[in-house]
């Protein structure tokens, strides 16, 4: 495995990165990760489930935003030759070689970081590698968190799809979180077959979820339900980040004991 990392942040920004990643990553992020590993084993395998289910014809990948790839499973990048690691966290290179680093070595895996913003840098990351599919790991659904806009962040996600148009590509990405109530029965971490069947308002959307079409606010609030939910949950603005009528999965994802996330993974063929 060869293994090349590239950087242009200046130290201040190295060290915030360092630190918070721009509130989506760094120590804390590390540490909790590592911590709650056994708790998100459920959510892991239903990954890993996903992924294996994808019929690769690429050899290269594009991986952005995976942190230390906490929750990817190594066989999946070892189907790849060359795969680029985009991240702004300077501990990447060190994390994620720790995790994934010796399997990928073992296949003589090419393997080279990138300290940048890669949702960012997005059309000129694509012009350098024309052949490669792209794979946004549980990135997507902090473009809002780190922008502070709602709409700005819609608008940005609904354009990704256009500028991936005629390439294979996926994302992970986080649809809604908040808490949940504890007291009750841990809920059953159950997968859904979801789609979008059209770009409307949440009022009037329609969804297929598990072959059965409804308002996306029903769906919404079902899957809230199924998981004990209470409060106001956070809406990630990850709703275009997909074509309507795009196959994707829903999976639950108990981030903390009492604050779980819906999480939406798809693939796009070209």
């Amino acid at each position: 495995m060869n293994t090349k990392v590239t950087a242009h942040l200046p130290w201040a920004s190295w060290i915030r990165d360092l630190v918070h990643a721009g509130g989506t990553g760094g120590i804390h992020w590390h540490v909790h990760a590592l911590r709650s590993l056994n708790r998100w084993l459920t959510t892991r395998e239903c990954i890993a489930q996903f992924l294996a289910g994808i019929e690769l014809k690429q050899s290269h990948l594009l991986l952005i935003g995976p942190s230390a790839g906490w929750m990817l499973p190594t066989p999946w990048l070892a189907r790849f030759k060359q795969i680029d690691v985009y991240d702004i966290d300077p501990l990447v290179p060190l994390l994620f070689g720790l995790r994934h680093g010796k399997v990928l070595r073992d296949h003589a895996i090419a393997l080279r970081f990138h300290r940048q913003d890669a949702v960012a840098g997005l059309p000129k990351i694509l012009r350098e590698h024309p052949q490669a599919c792209v794979w946004f790991d549980n990135v997507l659904g902090q473009v809002k968190v780190r922008l502070g806009d709602e709409e700005i962040a819609q608008r940005q996600l609904a354009h990704l799809k256009r500028l991936l148009q005629g390439r294979a590509w996926g994302s992970l990405h986080d649809v809604y979180s908040g808490s949940v109530d504890t007291a009750m029965a841990l809920p059953a971490m159950q997968t859904h077959a979801f789609r979008r069947l059209d770009e409307a308002d949440e009022d009037t959307a329609q969804v297929e979820i598990n072959g059965q079409q409804q308002l996306l606010s029903t769906a919404a609030q079902n899957l809230l339900t199924q998981i004990n939910a209470q409060g106001v949950w956070l809406d990630h603005a990850t709703a275009t980040v997909f074509a309507p009528h795009t196959q994707t999965t829903l999976m639950p994802w108990a981030f903390k004991p009492n604050y779980w996330h819906w999480l939406e993974a798809g693939w796009v063929k070209p």
